[in-house]
């Protein structure tokens, strides 16, 4: 075993700890409740939840009800505290995810746009390769997946980042034959939100929960942080601040009001915008403690 690895292994177990995330190290017992870190022998190190001490999935009649739910959140909250730090998930399997460590000290900017993607933008369906422009933007261009990079990006890249408040823009670049098609090298010029940023992590938060609770939302929920233009008429110059505007008209699965109870239960109100009621545009806030 290498140093290399070794170290590998013992950074992950440190970013999990720093987040106040339990590292299990020694023997499991039967009511073992926290995370174990494997290596690999690629240098990748795999992170598996352990619940009821068990590493793997607990999916099955034989496990206590709850169990593969708990399993399937901590599973999560690895992921979003690990990608943070700018690891790539190579893997999601039943055992946990497997990660792989950059290779490199990461710009701020290319560290939050890789843990946008990982988060949210399911690598497992394509895979990105960034890199910082003069601009002090991020240049995100698809080294693997499905064969077709304007797919990816607006699949995958693209309502993830949007969600995230990142500005973007696709860039086309002319194979030399004068035309559009397949052969066209596509890739997108993004720069992370520079104001709201409190707002934006929670309408994370947010679309974040609603993945974890509801079926089919995809990405229909729309969320920005609010504006004073957003705000009923003669509300304080400051009542915007804090909020999001938040917009979901129903589909065929669910009715527009489908996630209110949901968001209600987990600390967030309504209140009306602007606009009519009945457009289902809202003013999204958590309720004061």
């Amino acid at each position: 075993m290498s140093s290399q690895q070794t170290s590998t292994a013992e950074l992950a177990r440190q970013i999990l700890s720093a987040a106040s995330l339990r590292v299990i190290d020694g023997e499991l017992s039967e009511d073992s409740r926290g995370y174990r870190v494997t290596e690999q022998h690629d240098g990748t190190v795999q992170v598996s939840p352990v619940v009821d001490g068990h590493t793997t999935a607990p999916a099955g009649a034989q496990f206590r009800a709850g169990a593969l739910d708990e399993w399937q959140t901590m599973n999560r909250t690895a992921l979003d505290v690990v990608t943070a730090e700018g690891w790539e998930r190579i893997e999601d399997t039943w055992d946990g995810n497997v990660f792989r460590a950059p290779a490199c000290e990461l710009h701020p900017l290319v560290k939050e746009t890789r843990h946008v993607l990982e988060r949210d933008g399911r690598p497992g369906y394509a895979w990105f390769d960034l890199s910082l422009l003069e601009s002090d933007a991020v240049k995100v261009d698809v080294v693997g997946g499905y064969n077709c990079r304007q797919l990816s990006l607006s699949d995958v890249a693209s309502p993830a980042l949007r969600a995230a408040g990142f500005d973007i823009e696709t860039v086309h670049e002319d194979d030399g034959r004068g035309r559009r098609d397949w052969h066209t090298a596509h890739h997108m010029v993004v720069r992370p939100p520079v104001e709201r940023r409190e707002e934006w992590a929670m309408a994370h938060t947010v679309r974040r929960l609603l993945q974890d609770k509801e079926r089919n939302r995809g990405w229909d929920v729309h969320m920005v942080p609010a504006l004073p233009d957003h705000m009923p008429e003669g509300s304080a110059p400051d009542a915007h601040l804090g909020g999001l505007l938040f917009q979901f008209d129903g589909h065929a699965v669910h009715h527009p009001g489908a996630f209110d109870y949901t968001l209600r239960q987990a600390g967030y109100d309504f209140a009306p915008s602007r606009h009519k009621w009945w457009r289902r545009i809202r003013i999204l806030r958590p309720v004061a403690q």
